[in-house]
């Protein structure tokens, strides 16, 4: 992976967040970053500089201009290649607070450090190949990480769980590899190269990434969340069961039919798994051009989501709204909720069995009847019985990836078995190391490290 020219300077940044804290953190990593900490870091207590690397020292930091003392901290110098950027990197461990940090930043600015790009720190981790790009992008998982189960995955990843999966992928390919380059290399030799054993290896290699690719529907759901749709006609408690679920009231509830215009969306957690609920307009014969609008938002949302609440109402009659409803999501995956079961019932479940719809919750939003069940119907219908895989895809550039990987296989399997040239098994065994490349970084374009690495804060 080439390196810029901007990837020799020593950068500078602010790791923690912005604004009032106990402590901030500035680090600095480059080849200058020792001597810069030395200009303006005056330590308490003189230290042996063979015994100063990786220990804190408390002291100063010192304007060398007038020796004006800035603020009091903790200073650390850690050498390369034993850093997280293989260079040598300095931190400073200032009180927290926009005027210390300023203070600071201008002073390791001006002994000629720059400002750090967002994620340059790991990118630099990333491009000195103390890590693979898997786990750079497994960095921003940790950080982003909102559940037990997230930051477990992401941690897996960091550790090289699924970098090591895309290794032995990768040394299953290159000895198919090599196999069908010695018969186009020594095409005069009477050489006897049986491929079956290298190619069946690549076929159960085709089946785990294959199922590393279905995985995705399940990995998508732990890192982004489950997307899980209210939909009904207008007041049958829509917004009431979003509330209750939610616990707090999240949207505003009258008995005015199409109170909600808009989509609004809130995040639960249960049982690790992440689940968006989103509170929709009330599907019915639109009265104006705002509520056609938001019906159709409705419509369009529905064939995205990962699930459909069906709300109906108990206590009236099946009608023409309903049946409406249920016209545009009869393909969809979704569970049936009776709400107001706390009021006399007049909607007859038999016109429900009618319709193939046997699996029926009955809830009161109001004293919260059957509420339970309906997280419990949640958990079944999205996460299972809990994580199945051991290592999943998150993330929707990896899954294209290896499809692609996947259709690359095959092609060359297929060019085997028809007794293509070798010159067409090679052709495909390439392409599938270059796509795998991507993955991990050896072979990922710029543009797509920029994209990645911008995704990060300026401190990481």
């Amino acid at each position: 992976m080439a390196t810029r020219a901007e990837d020799a300077d020593t950068i500078c940044a602010v790791s923690t967040p912005p604004g009032e804290g106990g402590i901030s953190i500035i680090r600095i990593s480059g080849p200058e970053a020792h001597r810069i900490l030395h200009e303006i870091f005056r330590p308490r207590s003189r230290t042996p500089r063979k015994q100063e690397y990786g220990r804190l020292r408390l002291g100063h930091i010192v304007d060398p201009a007038d020796a004006r003392e800035v603020d009091e901290v903790l200073a650390v110098v850690m050498a390369a290649p034993a850093t997280y950027t293989r260079e040598d990197i300095a931190e400073i461990h200032s009180h927290g607070g926009f005027a210390a940090q300023k203070a600071i930043m201008d002073l390791v600015m001006r002994q000629g450090a720059r400002l750090a790009e967002p994620g340059e720190f790991t990118r630099r981790a990333f491009l000195s190949g103390r890590i693979d790009l898997v786990q750079a992008e497994s960095v921003l998982d940790l950080i982003r990480s909102e559940t037990d189960e997230e930051l477990r995955y992401a941690l897996t990843c960091l550790k090289g769980s699924l970098s090591r999966r895309m290794i032995l992928f990768r040394e299953t390919l290159k000895q198919a590899l090599v196999a069908v380059e010695t018969t186009i290399d020594f095409p005069d030799e009477d050489l006897h190269i049986d491929l079956s054993g290298p190619f069946a290896s690549l076929g159960g290699t085709k089946k785990e990434i294959d199922g590393l690719v279905s995985s995705y529907y399940e990995g998508k759901g732990l890192k982004q969340g489950f997307e899980v749709l209210i939909l009904g006609r207008t007041n049958v408690g829509k917004s009431s069961l979003l509330n209750a679920l939610v616990l707090r009231e999240r949207a505003i509830v009258t008995a005015l039919p199409g109170t909600t215009r808009d989509l609004i969306e809130e995040t639960i957690y249960l049982k690790g798994a992440k689940v968006r609920l989103i509170d929709t307009a009330g599907i019915r014969a639109p009265e104006n051009p705002v509520e056609e609008e938001g019906i159709r938002r409705v419509r369009d949302r529905a064939a995205e989501a990962d699930l459909i609440l069906w709300v109906l109402d108990g206590s009236l009659p099946y009608s023409e709204d309903d049946e409406r409803v249920l016209d545009d999501i009869r393909q969809y995956n979704k569970i049936v909720v009776i709400n107001k079961c706390d009021l006399t019932q007049s909607l007859d479940d038999n016109i429900l069995s009618s319709k193939g719809l046997t699996d029926i919750l009955r809830i009161s939003t109001k004293d919260g009847t059957g509420l339970d069940d309906v997280r419990s119907s949640l958990i079944s219908a999205l996460a299972g019985n809990g994580r199945k895989n051991s290592l999943l895809i998150t993330t929707l550039r990896h899954r294209d990836i290896l499809m692609k990987v996947s259709s690359n296989i095959a092609a060359a399997i297929e060019a085997l078995e028809m007794g293509s040239p070798a010159e067409i098994l090679a052709f495909e065994l390439h392409e599938a190391l270059h796509h795998l490349g991507e993955i991990t970084g050896e072979t990922c374009p710029e543009e797509i490290l920029d994209e990645i690495f911008s995704q990060f804060c300026i401190g990481k």
